[in-house]
Order: C-alpha cells, then sequence, then structure tokens
C-alpha cells in the first residue's frame, strides 16, 4: 500500500471515530452511562472539531476522493435529516410521537430536564438532531461510496431499528420496540425511509467509485 493511500485510509478511519461519537451519547445519557449535559461539552464539542480537523488535513494532504466524500456524505446527511424531520414533527403534532426529540436534547444537553425548554436548549437540541444525521451521512459515505438508493434505506432503517431497540423508546414506557403505542414505530420506519431515500438520491448526484482512490 503506497504512502498517500496509507495516510488516506487512516484520515478516513479517524473521520469515521470521531463523527461516530455524536449519535452515541444521547442513548449513553439515557441508559444511566453518562450525562448529555456532560458529554455535550467534553465529549461531543471536541470530535466535532475532530472531524472538522482530520476533514481539513483531507484537504491539506491532497485527498480529493475521501474530501468529496465527507462533504457530499454532510450535505447528503442534512438533506436526508430535513426529510426526516417533516415526517417525525408532522406525526408528532398529530400525537403519533411521545415527545419531541430536538426539545428533549436540548434540555438533555443543558441539563434542564425539571425546569424545562429555553430557546438556548431548543437551539442545542436542534443542532445536535442535524448533526448526527450529517454524521450518518458521512459514515455511509466515506464506507460505501455511490450506492443504490436500496443501499442507503436499508442503512437508514437500521438506525432506526436501532432506536426501537435502544434506551431512547424504552425510556418512553411505550413497550418493546414502542408497540404500545403503534404510529410511533410506524413513524420511525416511515421518517428513515424518507432519510435513506434523500440520502440516497444526493449520493447518486455527488459522489463516485467505491475505492477512496476510485475516480468518476
Amino acid at each position: 500500500m503506497s504512502r498517500l493511500l496509507s495516510e488516506e485510509v487512516l484520515l478516513g478511519v479517524l473521520i469515521l471515530l470521531s463523527v461516530g461519537i455524536g449519535p452515541n451519547l444521547f442513548p449513553a445519557d439515557l441508559a444511566g452511562v453518562a450525562k448529555l449535559s456532560e458529554t455535550g461539552r467534553a465529549v461531543l464539542l471536541p470530535s466535532i472539531l475532530a472531524t472538522v480537523l482530520f476533514t481539513g488535513l483531507a484537504r491539506s494532504r491532497a485527498h480529493p476522493e475521501l474530501l468529496r466524500r465527507v462533504l457530499i456524505g454532510a450535505l447528503a446527511g442534512f438533506v436526508g435529516t430535513l426529510g426526516l424531520e417533516v415526517v417525525r414533527a408532522t406525526s408528532f403534532h398529530l400525537g403519533g410521537m411521545p415527545g419531541d426529540m430536538p426539545r428533549l436534547l436540548g434540555v438533555l444537553l443543558t441539563d434542564r430536564f425539571m425546569m424545562g425548554p429555553n430557546l438556548g436548549s431548543d437551539l442545542l437540541g436542534w443542532g445536535y438532531h442535524f448533526w448526527n444525521g450529517i454524521a450518518f451521512g458521512i459514515i455511509f459515505t466515506v464506507v460505501f461510496g455511490r450506492r443504490s438508493r436500496l443501499w442507503t434505506v436499508v442503512y437508514a432503517q437500521l438506525i432506526g431499528l436501532g432506536l426501537l431497540l435502544g434506551p431512547v423508546v424504552k425510556s418512553f414506557g411505550i413497550g418493546f420496540m414502542g408497540l404500545e403505542m403503534p404510529a410511533m414505530p410506524f413513524t420511525v420506519v416511515l421518517a428513515h425511509l424518507v432519510y435513506g431515500w434523500l440520502l440516497g438520491t444526493v449520493l447518486q448526484r455527488g459522489t463516485c467509485g467505491v475505492g477512496l482512490r476510485r475516480r468518476c
């Protein structure tokens, strides 16, 4: 393996490790492992900065394929999260969800669970929510590159399944996988279907190849 290729792979791994931290902090809080108000400052922010730093190194060290994957993955994740939010927010306002996820994230980040949300906590919650969607987009694109929408939809459904099986749904007290509130799992499946479809749509337009060194 050439020096440039080994350096590119190393940077790719570092980006995956740093960007993968954020989505795990919320479940860790609900599982009683670590409070999000503490890990938000000590872990989440440094991990975001590390992702930006490693992405900058990919640019400065002339690894255009890796840089392209990270940037288009971030865009695809952002667009996918917009679509997911249309479904989630609609369901929440119709009574199909037990809580407002971005608002919950905000009060946990700011340790305002007992006091309730305010503008600052809402902004942080939305920011963290979208960062997680961006992170999942980057992870997929760095690992797989351009794939069909079937790949991205299956990937998104696995993320949704992890949500339904994890401590997030359990904390709502609505039964296994939220089945005591049928609209909840239906919303999760539909929202992640939209996320996966949009993720794949953006990636089809913006990435190339499957190996880190392959070009269009």
